[in-house]
């Protein structure tokens, strides 16, 4: 008898830390310490973030294009202030990934000396775990400039979700 409750005891404890660890809008996000491909370190307080609000597009190497629409109309977007009040980064899911690290790594850190974007590594699920997001998708994620998750997607977007983020990143970027 001790032993079913000692087992629904630990299911439970199991499943109510699983389910406190998805992130939702209205949460603060969980920080984290990645690094890019160039062994550069960063968190969510790093100075390249701070000030501004923050897009993250987190995907595996198979779902990397999965929303590249929606990247290329926050880069197209001209109501957007990259200059002081906006960023946008890519986080790699490394372990989702049958192909070897160094190999996606080396791609990477290829394509962040090309185009300058910033692209962190993530070797071990710390994002996909502590936000709870989907694996083998794109995720997207905007953060206000107190880190408070303001959108949340998991899978590719349908263009009234895209308007939808857009709006999102403008409304947070004056507040």
């Amino acid at each position: 008898m001790k032993r079913i409750i000692i087992c629904i005891l630990l299911v439970l404890m199991w499943s109510v830390s699983y389910a406190g660890a998805e992130l939702k809008v209205g949460d603060k996000a969980a920080n984290f310490i990645l690094k890019d491909s160039l062994g550069k370190e960063y968190t969510l307080n790093s100075p390249e973030f701070q000030g501004r609000v923050v897009y993250i597009n987190y995907a595996d190497i198979g779902s990397k294009d999965m929303n590249k629409h929606v990247d290329d109309t926050l880069k197209k977007d001209q109501g957007i202030d990259r200059e002081k009040s906006y960023v946008g980064f890519g986080i790699a899911n490394m372990k989702a990934s049958i192909v070897p690290d160094f190999i996606i790594a080396r791609v990477i850190k290829s394509k962040q000396q090309e185009t300058g974007a910033t692209i962190l590594l993530d070797d071990n699920f710390i994002i996909l775990n502590s936000w709870g997001l989907k694996n083998n998708v794109s995720n997207v994620v905007v953060l206000d400039k107190k880190r408070i998750c303001r959108y949340i997607y998991k899978g590719k977007l349908p263009s009234e979700e895209v308007e939808k983020l857009i709006n999102t990143v403008k409304e947070y970027q004056v507040k």
